[in-house]
Formats: structure tokens, C-alpha cells, sequence
């Protein structure tokens, strides 16, 4: 809901500007106070369309000014005037929609204050819609519903922590199960690695044992004064 404000001049546009104090507006109510200069009549227009509101109360009351009087007007969308109070200190009115001279749409507030020449009038007012049993909602409706909104929000972002994190679950059951599989590959290689390394001593040992006996028996064969040689040599000798 929008209040709209029409003034007769742009000097008082800016007199609103600087007089207009929005107290609470809240969807479903508006509160403000308004300066309406001498001679002068100030007109808001209030657009009521939704289905949702039955009826709605309004009240003012002037808190300084003049005789602290005004008069008010209030036209339907119909163009009917439904209240016309005259010169009156304070007032208030309910409306119900679905009676023959109101209706839905835009209604008009009309302040008037053109019997007084001299002073500007204070004038405090208030507005409230209702619903069908009379209750003012003061948009507790559409709390609910952002909050229904919140809860849907709150439980699809659970389902898609619920799906991330059993994701990542069995991401950690598939790290833990190649950890596993490493360890073992690992332990297989350290194994591998230390068999190979000893049979590759033993294997050089060997072959060294050997080199070393061959050329001790090929020195012992042109040496005239060593045992082995003079072995070897009656053995081919004796052959």
C-alpha cells in the first residue's frame, strides 16, 4: 500500500516534506502528522485493492493549532463523500468495503482547514485496514508467509547439506580405502626392494670370490716357486 499525497501548490508540497512525520507503516497501517496551512485543504488518497481487507478505520485528532478544529472529508472511489465532519477537534470512522457506496480502490482524506484565515492546524491521523472478522493483521500475514518461505528455504538448504555431506563421506571411505591400498602397494615395494638389494650383494660377492680365485690360479700357473702352480702343473704333467 502506497499513500499518495496531492497538494494545491508546491509550496506546500515542501511544507509536507518538512512537517510529515511517519510514525510506523507497516503494510496494513499508516500513522502521521500533517500541518495544514490557513485556507488551505491537504487531500491524501489511500489505494485499497486487495481482496484480503474488509474494511478499514481511520481516526485524527488536531493537537495544535487555532481553535484546534478542522473538517474532513472522506470520498470513496465511487466519488461518494462518506464522512463529512465539520470543524471537529478529533474523529473516527470505519468503512466496510462491501457496503454500496465504498467499494475497492482509491479513497480520498481530505483536510480541510479553509474556515480559518489565520492559523495552521496539527492534525495527528491514523489508518488501519482489517480483515473480514475485524482483526487488523498489521502484516503478520505476509510474516507468515516469508517465514513458510524461510522454513522451505531452511529445508531444501538442509536436503543439499545432507546431499554435500554424504558426498563427502563416501569421498572420505573411497581416500581411506586408496590409503589402504598405497600402505600395501608401499609395503610390497619396501619388501621387493630389500630382497632385490640382498641377492644383488651376494650375487656381487660371488662374482668377486670368483674373479679373485681365477686370477690367483693363472698367477700360480707362471709362478716356479708357488705350491698351487707346481699342483696344477704335475696334474697336467701326470695327464
Amino acid at each position: 500500500m502506497v499513500m499518495q499525497y496531492i497538494s494545491a501548490k508546491p509550496v506546500l508540497h515542501i511544507l509536507w516534506i518538512l512537517c510529515l512525520t511517519l510514525g510506523l507503516t507497516v503494510g496494513d497501517e499508516f500513522d502521521f502528522t500533517v500541518i495544514v496551512g490557513p485556507g488551505k485543504v491537504e487531500c491524501f488518497y489511500q489505494t485499497i485493492d486487495d481482496p484480503k481487507y474488509a474494511a478499514f478505520e481511520f481516526d485524527y485528532q488536531v493537537v495544535d493549532g487555532g481553535d484546534l478544529d478542522i473538517s474532513l472529508y472522506l470520498r470513496s472511489p465511487k466519488g461518494i463523500q462518506l464522512v463529512n465532519d465539520y470543524k471537529k477537534n478529533e474523529g473516527d470512522r470505519r468503512i466496510v468495503l462491501n457496503e454500496p457506496n465504498a467499494g475497492r480502490g482509491d479513497y480520498a482524506f481530505c483536510f480541510d482547514n479553509t474556515f480559518s484565515m489565520q492559523s495552521s492546524k496539527t492534525v495527528f491521523f491514523e489508518f488501519f485496514l482489517l480483515d473480514e472478522k475485524g482483526e487488523y493483521l498489521n502484516g503478520f500475514d505476509q510474516a507468515f508467509k516469508q517465514e513458510e518461505q524461510a522454513e522451505n528455504q531452511m529445508e531444501d538448504f538442509r536436503q543439499t547439506t545432507v546431499r554435500v555431506k554424504s558426498s563427502l563421506n563416501r569421498i572420505e571411505h573411497l581416500q581411506s580405502q586408496l590409503r589402504a591400498v598405497e600402505f600395501r602397494d608401499r609395503s610390497i615395494m619396501e619388501v621387493n626392494y630389500e630382497r632385490v638389494n640382498f641377492w644383488s650383494i651376494v650375487h656381487l660377492c660371488v662374482m668377486l670370490f670368483t674373479l679373485l680365485v681365477q686370477v690367483f690360479m693363472v698367477r700360480s700357473l707362471f709362478e716356479e716357486r708357488s705350491t698351487v702352480g707346481r699342483l696344477i702343473r704335475k696334474g697336467k704333467l701326470a695327464d
